[in-house]
C-alpha cells in the first residue's frame, strides 16, 4: 500500500485488513526524487506509510515489516541509495521484496485482459514462487477484469496462494 492512498481510503484499507489480507508497505508518496533523496528518506517513507496503516486499521502495534521499493530495488538512477536503504531497512527489522513476474499492465496505456494474461504466462515460466506486479489504478480496469483468469491459470499450473502472514512468521 502507498501511505497517501491509505489516508485517502482508510475504510477500504480497514476492510482489506479485516478480511485477512496482508498489508505491506510501498512507501508514502511514490515520488522517486523524494523517497530516494537518502537512505533515511526511504526509512522515513516506510514509517510514514506504516503510521497511516496503523491509523486506518486501528491497530497501533501493526508493523508490516515488509517493503517494496517503488520502481523496484534493482538498478536505475537511484541504485546506490536503494542499496544503502536496503541495509538500513534490514537494520530496522524490515524485509524487502520485489516482483518476479508481471501482467504488463504498466507497459501500455490501455492493456487488454488477453494481453495481461499472455504477459503473465510469459513471465511466470519456470518459476517455483511468484510475486506478481499488478496495479490498482483506475486506468488499469483490465487488471481487475483479468484477475479471475489469472487465478485460474495459476491454480491449473500448480501454484498455491499464500498470505505473507504465512510466509514471514
Amino acid at each position: 500500500m502507498l501511505g497517501n492512498r491509505v489516508n485517502a481510503m482508510p475504510e477500504t484499507v480497514k476492510r482489506i485488513y479485516e478480511e485477512g489480507h496482508y498489508i505491506a508497505n510501498h512507501g508514502y508518496t511514490h515520488s522517486y526524487s523524494s523517497i530516494y533523496s537518502s537512505p533515511q528518506a526511504v526509512l522515513d517513507e516506510f514509517n510514514q506509510c506504516n503510521e497511516a496503516v496503523k491509523g486506518a486499521i486501528g491497530v497501533q502495534e501493526y508493523n508490516s515489516h515488509l517493503f517494496r521499493f517503488p520502481g523496484g530495488l534493482v538498478g536505475g538512477k537511484y541504485a546506490d541509495i536503494k542499496r544503502e536503504a536496503k541495509e538500513l531497512l534490514s537494520q530496522n527489522d524490515i524485509l524487502q521484496i520485489d516482483w518476479n513476474s508481471l501482467t504488463g499492465d504498466a507497459e501500455t496505456r490501455t492493456p487488454t485482459v488477453e494481453f495481461e494474461l499472455e504477459r503473465l504466462k510469459e513471465t511466470t515460466q519456470n518459476k517455483n514462487s511468484l510475486v506478481i506486479l499488478m496495479h490498482d489504478a483506475q486506468a488499469k480496469a483490465a487488471t481487475a477484469e483479468a484477475l479471475p483468469q489469472i487465478i485460474a491459470y495459476l491454480k491449473e499450473n500448480g501454484y498455491e496462494f499464500k498470505n505473507f502472514y504465512e510466509i514471514i512468521k
